[in-house]
């Protein structure tokens, strides 16, 4: 009794290290956190929750789960960079409860405790649970539909299809159709293997009629207010194009998400050899190994479909995470409960485990000491190693839970190291937060911040969007800017490179320094062209 009190105290702890320790200490990063936040707040404000606005403006590119969410979450707790993310956050962490109770159908209530430690300490997934984005949303959706629609293949009650239809229709609200797409694609060959379909038709009229009324209401709706403008822009621009085409420029090379799954499921890669040895050899047995299988079809399809996709980014492939941690925990339950048939793979993976753990411990280093912050990295990079070779010693004594339990241990130290120490550097260097927020009392909308030859959505943000929509990108076009916006003086937030032109200027005065950038005042003076002097004629000398 006491040993499973201790496990789920262990349990807790690691859950919350890594999706909810310092969530909003860290200020909203990369394009869309900041932009996504400005949207759920215009939504709560104006009260219009059909379609999300930006700036006043309708913003039609995703649905408005995400915006919900937030909106709820600024109603009560008030408007945050944690307020933003702890519904996300929550939403991961019950994408890890759904595939861990999956994982206890399947092999009983170590596996489940297993699967969630692995899938919250994978990566990818806990960087994307703690991110304002719409990548989780969509994620946890879609693994409770398809987790809720394995189990309706076992049993008649219809709750499970009216569950999974649920969240699929959730899903599609997180992020449009390719919710609808993984799931049937999933489903339809997971079917065809087994040569049958296992859901009876009250499955079927359950599940549809769930997801038409989770779904359809919203898109009605809005299709009402904003007719062919919803239409180009959501249809045919952001789902469309992006599969077709690169015009959003996120083109990669097919193999692109082989890697991302390599780094973003780390540590847990190398333990990923097992299951694949595993399904190989009992390729003929379909009995024995169709959730496995199932799993496996979970796991692949979205890397192919995505892989063939012209635009890829790391988020697309997050909802295969949940599979893999359940592939995984099952190779360590059957490791656990002392079956010696892989010791060998055993060893073999904990010795690629180990030249991961080196090179990535290099690269914390090696990043943190180009960020001038090197003691900073060390500490991430320490447990990492110390737990990894730690883990691999116990494993060869025959003691394979503390090798487990040294890994998660290692990897949760790791990363609450990472959001104490990494994270000042991170902001200093990856968002605007510090120096938008100074130059709030002396800029005004009649006199935004001027973004010279740089620019970013958290500058726009943090300043209440009181700062240039666009990069003013040379001094040219900044002699332009105040010709047409006179004033007695600018503030510029710029690079190093922006600043070192602008010191030239007679006047310039870099007010504040944090990371590589700078906030700067400029006379208009110093902007203004003196006319060249015209040649003196004869009859003048």
């Amino acid at each position: 009794m006491g040993q499973q009190r201790h496990l789920i105290v262990f349990l807790l702890l690691a859950v919350y290290l890594t999706l909810f320790f310092q969530l909003g200490d860290l200020p909203f990063m990369g394009a869309d956190e900041p932009r996504y936040a400005r949207i759920s707040e215009e939504m709560l404000l104006g009260g219009d929750f059909v379609t999300p606005k930006l700036e006043g403006s309708p913003w039609l590119e995703k649905p408005p789960l995400l915006f919900w969410i937030q909106a709820l979450s600024f109603r009560v707790l008030g408007v945050s960079e944690a307020a933003a993310r702890l519904p996300v956050a929550l939403l991961g962490l019950l994408c890890a409860l759904a595939v861990g109770g999956l994982a206890r159908h399947l092999a009983g209530i170590r596996a489940g405790v297993l699967c969630i430690l692995i899938l919250s300490t994978s990566t990818l997934f806990f960087i994307f649970a703690r991110a304002g984005s719409t990548d989780m949303p969509l994620a946890a959706g879609l693994t409770v539909a398809l987790v809720c629609g394995y189990r309706a293949t076992t049993s008649r009650n219809p709750v499970w299809s009216l569950l999974s239809g649920a969240a699929l229709g959730a899903a599609a609200l997180a992020k449009g159709p390719v919710a609808l797409i993984l799931f049937g694609g999933i489903f339809t060959v997971y079917f065809l293997w087994i040569e049958k379909l296992e859901w009876h038709w009250r499955h079927l009229l359950a599940g549809t009629a769930a997801f038409l009324a989770t779904s359809i209401p919203w898109y009605w709706s809005v299709w009402v207010e904003n007719g062919y403008s919803f239409f180009v822009t959501f249809w045919l621009n952001h789902h469309l194009a992006r599969v077709m085409s690169d015009l959003h420029h996120h083109s990669q090379p097919f193999w692109y998400y082989l890697v991302v799954l390599a780094m973003g499921f780390f540590p847990w890669t190398p333990f990923l050899a097992g299951s694949c040895a595993r399904l190989w050899r009992a390729r003929g047995e379909t009995g024995l190994n169709r959730g496995q299988f199932f799993l496996w079809i979970w796991a692949a399809l979205p890397v192919l479909l995505f892989s063939l996709s012209a635009s890829k980014l790391p988020g697309y492939i997050l909802p295969v995470a949940p599979a893999l941690a359940l592939l995984v925990a099952l190779e360590w339950d059957r490791d656990l409960a002392g079956e010696t048939a892989g010791r060998r793979s055993l060893r073999i993976q904990w010795l690629v485990l180990q030249g991961m753990v080196l090179l990535m411990a290099g690269a914390i280093v090696y990043m943190s000491r180009t960020f001038y912050a090197s003691d900073s990295g060390l500490w991430v990079a320490l447990p990492l190693v110390g737990a990894t070779l730690w883990g691999a010693r116990e494993s060869r004594s025959g003691r394979p839970e503390r090798a487990f339990l040294s890994l998660v241990g290692g990897m949760v130290l790791a990363t609450a190291a990472a959001f104490s120490f990494l994270g000042p550097v991170v902001e200093h260097y990856h968002s605007a937060r510090g120096l938008a927020r100074a130059s709030q009392p002396l800029i005004s909308e009649d006199r935004p911040l001027v973004l010279y030859r740089y620019f970013h959505h958290t500058a726009l943000y943090y300043t209440g969007y009181q700062a240039t929509r666009e990069e003013v990108p040379s001094l040219a076009h900044l002699r332009e800017y105040s010709s047409q916006n006179p004033q007695p003086h600018y503030y510029l937030l710029t690079k190093e490179s922006g600043w070192t032109e602008l010191a030239a200027l007679q006047g310039s005065q870099s007010l504040l320094e944090e990371g590589n950038l700078r906030l700067v005042r400029l006379p208009r003076e110093s902007l203004v062209q003196e006319p060249p002097v015209a040649p003196a004629t004869e009859g003048e000398l």
